[in-house]
């Protein structure tokens, strides 16, 4: 008899690639596909009926009520058992509580230079604010040192999304579910 299937969770920092990388992925399993930021828009929407994209939600709320969003989603997406391919927030390692949830996952952290990130996150028009002081591409760096013990121990695998294509992560990714 063969293991019941365990949620894929795409970890990384802001422009790591997780969304893009966790939909082919998901595309190449025939698992569905969950965007944690969107599910805490949804989540929004569900409390408010209104509609804002989750960098907006952050910024309006503030880090700590965000977070408290992301916990309700993250714990949602588990309810539902239906191990889907998973692109977390950013900062969803910042919780304990959403770290025990991702603890039950496979982790694949796509690592990338904060250098390539901020210049991803420069190009991109998707609202991602700063969680402090400056800007969002210069905190990057730092994001990178405070989140890297977190991200060491949930990894179950770790692949570098610096430079390369989607579709190679991706395959990069389903080839180790396979060997698992």
């Amino acid at each position: 008899m063969s293991e019941p299937a365990v949620t894929v969770a795409l970890i990384g920092l802001r422009c790591a690639g997780k969304t893009s990388v966790g939909r082919r992925l998901a595309e190449l399993t025939g698992r569905p596909f969950v965007d944690l930021d969107r599910e805490i828009e949804c989540e929004w929407e569900r409390r408010t009926a209104e509609a804002l994209h989750a960098g907006e939600l952050l910024a309006r709320l503030g880090e700590g009520a965000f977070r408290d969003l992301e916990e309700v989603a993250l714990r949602s997406v588990f309810e539902r058992g239906d191990a889907p391919v998973l692109a977390a927030g950013g900062g969803t390692l910042e919780r304990a509580a959403c770290r025990a949830l991702l603890g039950r996952c496979r982790c694949v952290w796509l690592r990338a230079d904060p250098a390539v990130l901020a210049a991803r996150l420069v190009a991109d028009a998707t609202p991602r604010p700063a969680l402090g002081a400056g800007s969002a591409a210069e905190e990057l760096g730092d994001l990178a040192k405070q989140r890297a013990r977190w991200f060491v121990e949930l990894a179950w695998l770790v692949v570098e999304s610096g430079e390369a294509e989607v579709e190679a992560l991706a395959r990069e990714i389903l080839d180790a579910l396979d060997r698992d």
